[in-house]
């Protein structure tokens, strides 16, 4: 499971929903893609599916993630992860049924933070590098026993990375 915020947007625009990537957030975001075609991490499947909230600069962020990727993956825009809570994020994965073994969600904050913590078994040693802070383009990798989605159970995962993007 992966899961990413999405990368720096432009603080203003015709509604929050519309509000697109700043220059920044365009690097951060491709930074991200270039990251998971190149560096695999051991225990974790290359994501087949990005679910994306249906704002902009999310689903900006997956597809600019998705252009640096080597290997096709599907892209799912929902319109519930744009003022999803942790337990929506989870929901919305258990409907996905035994489709993709790796998925990676692109969403929002606080909310894709706690949804990474729920994730990740309390005892996990990893735990407190993703409570102190979830950055514009940060993403969390988590191991965690599903698919298929819909036995996705919270407190289970074993965090393996947490990538703040490059100043």
């Amino acid at each position: 499971m992966w899961v990413l915020r999405h990368a720096k947007a432009a603080s203003q625009g015709p509604d929050d929903h519309s509000r697109p990537l700043t220059a920044r957030g365009k690097r951060q975001a491709s930074d991200v893609g270039r990251h998971l075609a190149g560096a695999p991490i051991a225990g974790a499947a290359v994501p087949e599916l990005v679910l994306s909230s249906s704002a902009r600069r999310a689903l900006q962020t997956a597809k600019l993630v998705m252009a640096e990727m080597t290997t096709p993956v599907e892209l799912v825009v929902e319109r519930r992860l744009y003022d999803a809570d942790a337990d929506d994020v989870a929901e919305v994965l258990r409907e996905l049924g035994a489709g993709a073994p790796s998925v990676l969600v692109v969403g929002h904050n606080p909310t894709l933070q706690e949804f990474a913590l729920l994730l990740v078994d309390p005892q996990d040693a990893g735990r407190a590098r993703l409570e102190e802070g979830f950055p514009t383009a940060a993403l969390a990798v988590v191991a965690v026993p599903a698919p298929p989605w819909g036995r996705l159970s919270m407190g289970t995962g074993t965090l393996l990375e947490v990538r703040t993007p490059p100043r």
